[in-house]
């Protein structure tokens, strides 16, 4: 190799090299950023079921829908995480394994509101009050992934 060139190509493997390990490094944190966000939302899901099951009558319901606002806070906090993790969709085995690991959890939800829901809807003044707690879970959640 002519004594010019040697340095061009070192340059060049050096560069590509440098990108290679950014790429890989950045597909790492996006991966970990992922991981990170579902260990989140199965803990605030959990604080939900928590909350949805303690509803026993009209007073616990007053209590639990109060709560709400915690909520929005920590779902806004996972939306954040999701956002950290990339525009890259998740893959297949990365897909199923956030279903694995949610399912137990949406049962548990799907219990819990099946409970709750009806001490809830019972009193309009609570249905309103959870109502407006859910679209502000989702507004802060929305505004969050921006």
């Amino acid at each position: 190799m002519k004594p010019l060139l040697k340095p061009l190509f070192v340059a060049l493997v050096a560069a590509s090299s440098v990108t290679v390990l950014s790429s890989c490094s950045k597909e790492a944190r996006q991966e970990a950023a992922a991981e990170s966000a579902v260990e989140s939302a199965v803990d605030v899901t959990e604080d939900y079921c928590e909350l949805l099951e303690s509803i026993k009558d009209k007073d616990s319901a007053k209590k639990a829908i109060d709560k709400m606002d915690g909520l929005a806070d920590k779902y806004a906090k996972v939306a954040e995480k999701g956002k950290k993790a990339g525009e890259t969709p998740p893959d297949a085995e990365a897909i199923a394994k956030t279903q694995e690991k949610m399912k137990p959890l949406v049962d548990r939800m799907t219990a819990a509101l099946t409970t709750a829901m009806p001490i809830i809807a019972a009193d309009p003044e609570l249905m309103k009050a959870f109502q407006e707690k859910q679209m502000n879970i989702a507004k802060k959640m929305e505004e969050a992934s921006k």
